[in-house]
């Protein structure tokens, strides 16, 4: 089961410099989380993020309690990206100790989460799971379900968004607002409309077919 988690302003610890540790702090940021690395040494990205100040970093060695010098941290997450098998198995251990979900990356069954390659196309997230048995297909499978992602796809989303809100003030019925987005999901003419980035003039058939809806119930 995947469930998407709303992490902005959480606190995340990731374990780990390379570029394992970089991967999932881009998308820990893309989340609006709040991260803090520890490791030895941290790829060019990672120091860039740091000097920028979009990260924090701590240089020093990964050894066994480390993260008891992180509990002022307060850190909802631990992702632990480390290229040590044994060390990563500990420190896995002691994240427990401090009330924390943790995730080994190297180690779904460490792990008490797991986190997906993700398609990112405008405000679409999709994700793609094989519960840790292959990451690399992971990335593979991503990168062609965002080739799948059109724009006229994201401009229906902010349609919808448009729509439901218009929705809520003319149709009262839960399921009369569903039949009508729904309606308006398959109309050809709304359809011709986003796909030529006519957006203002779908916005107004859409307006125009929900106060009428709102009108017959």
């Amino acid at each position: 089961m995947l469930i998407d988690i709303r992490l902005e302003d959480h606190k995340v610890l990731v374990v780990g410099g390379g570029k394992i540790a970089e991967r999932k702090t881009l998308q820990l940021l893309d989340s609006g989380s709040e991260v803090t690395l520890v490791g030895q040494e941290f790829t060019k990205k990672l120091t860039e993020l740091g000097e920028s100040g979009q990260v924090n970093l701590e240089k020093r060695e990964v050894t066994d309690g480390i993260l008891m010098s992180f509990r002022k941290f307060e850190p909802s997450i631990v992702i632990v990206a480390s290229n040590n098998k044994l060390l990563n198995e500990k420190v896995a251990k002691e994240a427990r100790t401090i009330d924390t979900l943790v995730c080994v990356v190297d180690n779904p069954s460490l792990s008490d989460f797991s986190i997906p390659a993700v398609a990112k196309v405008g405000n679409i997230r999709i994700a793609v799971s094989t519960k840790g048995k292959s990451p690399a297909m992971a990335g593979v499978i991503r990168r062609r379900v965002e080739k799948m992602i059109t724009m006229k796809d994201i401009r229906s989303i902010e349609l919808q968004s448009y729509a439901r809100i218009i929705a809520k003030n003319h149709i009262p019925s839960p399921n009369g607002r569903k039949k009508v987005l729904l309606q308006i999901i398959e109309n050809n003419k709304i359809n011709t409309f986003l796909e030529n980035d006519q957006v203002s003039e779908a916005k107004d058939l859409v307006k125009k077919i929900i106060v009428q809806a709102g009108k017959s119930n």
